[in-house]
């Protein structure tokens, strides 16, 4: 396997791949938990750790959106990620150029 860093750059296709695995794996759980009817209790959960209280009801589960928001998070994901890696290089290249006699590539 490739790295995803060579020499202070940053692969922002791979990146922007490890951005939307991430995200949408965070929401396959909120989906299983949704699937199975426990997506309340935890949400419940989790705001009370907070010190807050929701009157707001979870929803039947509808398949359709499920896939919706597993779709719409892989492209945000790797959006995020491929701009993150972007932003990386860009002021790396911007450090490098600092430097006297470094030439950068962007």
């Amino acid at each position: 396997m490739e790295v995803v860093m060579v020499n202070g750059h940053v692969d922002a296709n791979r990146l922007g791949i490890v951005g939307a695995v991430l995200l949408t794996a965070w929401h396959g759980v909120w989906v299983t938990l949704s699937a199975t009817g426990a997506a309340q209790r935890v949400a419940d959960f989790v705001l009370r750790m907070h010190g807050m209280k929701s009157e707001v009801a979870m929803g039947p589960f509808e398949p359709g959106m499920a896939v919706l928001l597993l779709m719409s998070t892989a492209a945000l994901g790797y959006i995020v990620g491929a701009a993150g890696a972007g932003l990386w290089n860009c002021l790396g290249a911007v450090r490098l150029r600092g430097k006297a006699g470094v030439s950068a590539r962007v």
